[in-house]
């Protein structure tokens, strides 16, 4: 399969609750807002307590130094 392929692939797979795998630590992750900035309005953030990019559970009023708005 080419790269574009898998790529689409991916993009296309639905992801799992689980699937971040960077740890907490790394990510710079606290279970408390920073600014306003808040997990549940990240476009990282998976319902009902996980991300796309951070292992474990993720608390909605949490933040992470990857802190994306959702469009």
């Amino acid at each position: 399969m080419g790269g574009a392929a898998i790529l689409a692939a991916e993009t296309l797979t639905p992801q799992r609750a689980d699937a971040g795998n960077m740890t907490q630590k790394a990510a710079g992750y606290q279970p408390t807002p920073k600014d306003g900035k808040r997990c549940d309005g990240c476009s990282l953030f998976q319902p009902p307590s996980a991300c796309k990019l951070v292992a474990g559970p993720i608390d909605p009023a949490g933040w992470c130094r990857f802190w994306v708005k959702k469009a």
